[in-house]
């Protein structure tokens, strides 16, 4: 059992280094009474060889208490000094057991106890928030410690066995048994009703290495030591104010109680001295004046000179400090109108007509107007002010100062490749094909031998595939051209028919088909004045030449 005994209480002194090691936290600070004086008032009782429950509670429980002198070692943990008084009582004839009823034996003594035993109390610290501010509640705690009792002078009576020689081997031994160590452990459960005041209840044993408490050993159990307990109710009241930081002040009115400070400031630093706590000054480290938290004001304008755009200035609380001469609330130096009452929104300039435009940068000051015009008019929306726009009421585009776009426009290139693509879709064209760079129906010329404008079955060919062009959906609006050319060896006169009766010819045997109109052909005969070719042979051709009216489409 003592060897038990002393594990515990190892492994409570374990937990209570282990505790202290940890800084305490700011919801369980330490209280700020250190020593705690207490009283116990209630029974005292007897586990021994007249006693058959383990437990030793209220077993022919007597009067008992004490006195103890407590000192905090943390927010969960104490030293406790008591000195405790006990009286214990054993009698077999209040046994349940005939066979001890029938011995008779009785036994009385009386215990004086000092020991010391560390308390560990895991809610004690929550009673008090980081400045100390209470809150009442339960708080249960665990004990183990060490004391000496004091047992001497103990009365018993042997009843018929008084002469059996273990009774007399009992008395010779308790002789000299007049005390010895004890092992207190306890628990209990006390009720905080103010800062330095609580009431509980408290319940500890006492394991010890005597069997001869009550005066039976050898003529009862011998293998059992005996043991006695404390039951009763506590009051408790702390004193000895904590000063943490040694600095005068209590930690109960110490606003910093980890930090040394003078009184003006509650017990916190303050190093520049402007009776501003450092806690509370936004300048630490320069006096200044408690209405702008510790902060300096050389030009005592009411803003503190970290906050001031100009602290060699007197100025107000709206421009940073800053001079206001116009009093529109934009400051001086950055007011682009110091001179006049503006709008913040505007640089300190004003707007006469409320546009939302200066009147210096308007060109309209008293029309309203968008800024996209300048601060003028535009009653149709269309970006162009009214004094501009030629048509002040229709919306337009700026190329045609403000009027409307037509509601159609030339197709353009893309467009009309991809038209030409359609028409041309499927068919086996061998000598008519789109001009992509040129946006153009490009036919292949027709070569004529000297001096000869009849056409050769080739030739036939490339026209006969203009007509079958000329038939096409799509195609109904294309004109062909022939321009007739001839080489330099005759006369400009004779070249000049010959290119005519050239190009007459392609039209005629086109007409001769069933696909092209009349309307849509025509001729023309240029004879050797505008020369298509280096060769002779390039200069006797008459060159197809497709156009169409403009196509027009919608103007989105």
């Amino acid at each position: 059992m003592l060897k038990q005994l002393l594990l515990v209480f190892a492994a409570l002194s374990c937990i209570n280094l282990y505790g202290q090691g940890e800084p305490a936290s700011t919801e369980s600070p330490e209280s700020p009474y250190p020593w705690e004086f207490g009283i116990q008032l209630g029974t005292s009782a007897l586990g021994g060889d007249m006693i058959e429950d383990n437990l030793v509670f209220l077993n022919q429980a007597h009067f008992g208490g004490g006195v103890y002198l407590s000192r905090r070692l943390g927010a969960a943990a104490a030293l406790r000094a008591a000195v405790m008084y006990g009286s214990l009582h054993s009698d077999d004839a209040k046994s349940e057991d005939p066979n001890m009823v029938s011995r008779g034996y009785t036994s009385e003594a009386t215990v004086i106890e000092p020991s010391l035993s560390l308390v560990l109390e895991p809610f004690y610290g929550t009673r008090f928030s980081d400045d100390f501010l209470f809150k009442g509640g339960l708080s249960p705690y665990i004990s183990g410690g060490v004391g000496y009792g004091i047992w001497g002078d103990v009365t018993t009576t042997y009843g018929s066995d008084a002469g059996d020689a273990d009774v007399q081997a009992d008395m010779a031994a308790e002789a000299d048994d007049s005390g010895g160590l004890v092992f207190p452990l306890g628990v209990g459960l006390r009720y905080h009703f103010s800062p330095k005041s609580s009431i509980g209840l408290d319940y500890s044993v006492r394991l010890t290495s005597s069997d001869l408490i009550d005066g039976v050993s050898a003529s009862g159990d011998p293998d059992n030591d005996d043991s006695y307990a404390f039951f009763g109710l506590t009051y408790s009241v702390g004193f000895g104010a904590r000063d943490a930081d040694k600095d005068g002040v209590k930690d109960l009115v110490d606003e910093c109680p980890t930090e040394a400070g003078p009184a003006a400031t509650n017990g916190c630093p303050d190093r520049d001295g402007d009776g501003v706590a450092d806690k509370d000054d936004r300048c630490p480290d320069e006096a200044g004046v408690a209405n702008l938290a510790g902060c300096p004001d050389g030009d005592s304008d009411g803003v503190a000179d970290r906050d001031d755009d100009c602290p060699t200035e007197p100025g107000t609380a709206a421009t940073n400090g800053c001079p206001d001469g116009d009093g529109d609330g934009v400051a001086d130096k950055d007011d682009e109108c110091p001179t006049e009452a503006g709008l913040a929104s505007l640089n300190g300039c004003p707007d006469g007509d409320g546009d939302g435009i200066a009147d210096k940068d308007d060109e309209c000051p008293s029309e309203a107007g968008p800024a996209a015009t300048n601060g003028c008019p535009d009653r149709d929306g269309d970006g162009i002010a009214d004094k501009d726009d030629e048509c002040p009421d229709e919306a337009g585009v700026a190329e045609r100062n403000g009027c409307p776009l037509p509601n159609e426009r030339p197709e353009n290139l893309q467009e009309r490749i991809a038209r030409y693509g359609k028409i041309l879709e499927g068919q086996d064209f061998k000598h008519i094909r789109i001009d992509s760079v040129n946006g153009t129906i490009e036919i292949d010329r027709i070569y004529f031998p000297t001096d000869v404008s009849s056409l050769n079955r080739p030739d036939r060919l490339i026209i006969q595939e203009i007509d079958r062009f000329m038939s096409l959906p799509g195609a109904e609006n294309f004109s062909i051209r022939y321009e007739g050319h001839a080489d330099r060896r005759a006369s400009d006169e004779y070249n000049m028919n010959l290119s005519q009766r050239r190009a007459e010819s392609a039209k005629q045997y086109t007409l001769r088909q069933e696909g092209a109109k009349e309307a849509n052909l025509s001729t023309i005969g240029f004879g050797e004045n505008q020369p298509v070719g280096e060769t002779l042979r390039e200069n006797r051709v008459v060159i197809p030449v497709a156009t169409e009216p403009t196509v027009m489409m919608p103007n989105n």
